[in-house]
């Protein structure tokens, strides 16, 4: 009876030690679940997080995307420029970079083409434009554009411009009747200027002639006028096109020391 009964004794210890082993490896195994679901809740959470605030990024660029810019042409490059978004500090950027939600297509000395929430337009040196947002839509008649021209060393005010979609330089010239260039830009221009009306010109090497004709359109920055009457002298006078009053007396001018702005009313 003693040895069954150590016998016995024996198979329920030995019994009750593997039923403790297999309720401990189970509650590990539970533990190590609930603990792995509980990561994975936490892993859910953080991704849902991260998700809502790359949403909320994305509708914050877009707005800032969407908003009118101004942008200004500072100084032009063969495929870069300096340009200044909304006054904020200017900036070199190269042909296909972006600045401030600007993008730069393409430039050269005489213009830059810049887009903005897929609009482009062209500007020319110290021009300006206002882009994208609700103020992207083309600008009605009456709304006033700019240009801001700066006095050189000379004391005399040049820009860039085009004659009939064509790149010139020109030299503002109050003094000058009409728009006034010399015979050799009129025919890189393609201007048939010998069908104008011919007159007589005083020049620095005496009198020549000069044939008075019309323009399809001037444009310097962001000002753009059409039918304008010019003057086209024979030879090499004048060197750099005369931007005369033909053009500007169609415009406000105000100058205030070495700058002068010319806004189209």
């Amino acid at each position: 009876m003693n040895k069954f009964g150590n016998w016995l004794s024996k198979k329920i210890i030995r019994f009750a030690t593997v039923l403790l082993i297999l309720l401990s490896v189970n509650f590990s195994h539970f533990a190590v679940a609930q603990s792995a679901d509980g990561g994975a809740n936490s892993l859910d959470s953080r991704a849902k997080s991260l998700d809502s605030e790359a949403k909320s990024l994305d509708s914050e660029a877009k707005s800032l995307d969407s908003e009118a810019k101004k942008v200004a042409a500072i100084a032009l490059f063969n495929d870069r420029a300096m340009i200044s978004v909304d006054g904020k500090k200017a900036k070199i950027v190269r042909a296909g970079s972006t600045h401030r939600g600007v993008k730069l297509i393409s430039s050269d000395t005489s213009e830059a083409i810049v887009e903005v929430a897929g609009e482009r337009r062209t500007l020319t040196l110290n021009s300006t434009a206002t882009m994208g947002g609700a103020l992207s839509a083309p600008k009605s008649n009456n709304e006033a554009s700019s240009i801001v021209l700066y006095e050189d060393e000379r004391g005399f005010f040049e820009s860039p411009g085009q004659i009939n979609g064509r790149s010139v330089r020109f030299l503002v010239d109050t003094g000058a009747n009409l728009v006034v260039f010399n015979s050799r830009v009129a025919n890189r221009l393609g201007i048939d200027y010998l069908s104008g009306r011919r007159g007589f010109a005083s020049t620095a090497s005496g009198r020549a002639p000069m044939y008075t004709v019309n323009i399809d359109s001037i444009r310097v920055g962001g000002i753009v006028l059409d039918n304008i009457q010019a003057g086209v002298i024979e030879g090499g006078y004048p060197e750099i096109p005369l931007l005369g009053m033909t053009f500007l007396s169609r415009l406000d001018m105000n100058r205030s020391g070495k700058t002068m702005v010319l806004r189209k009313p």
